[in-house]
């Protein structure tokens, strides 16, 4: 059963901040990867974040894409820089 990728509002609204090569990466490259077998590409979270899964992707600056899985539906609540991501995600929940 193929998986169908969702992504929240407020990820689309953070997907606009970032720079025009990472967006474009992001969109064209990594959300299709997750899209294929999003239990394989991202690291489970653990604590408040239980049952959401982070994409590592970058470096200097590092970007994170956070989602969850609900039957076959990925939908991705956050997306942004390491150092941000996790206080954005945690209010959003």
């Amino acid at each position: 059963m193929p998986f169908i990728l969702e992504i929240a509002p407020a990820a689309k609204r953070d997907l606009k901040k970032l720079p025009v090569d990472v967006k474009n990466r992001i969109i064209f490259d990594f959300l299709p990867l997750i899209q294929s077998d999003p239990y394989k590409m991202g690291q489970p979270l653990a604590g408040v974040f239980k049952g959401e899964r982070s994409f590592h992707l970058g470096r200097k600056p590092e970007y994170r894409i956070i989602y969850f899985i609900k039957n076959n539906l990925v939908i991705v609540s956050a997306i942004g820089s390491r150092e941000e991501i996790y206080k954005k995600a945690k209010r959003r929940s």
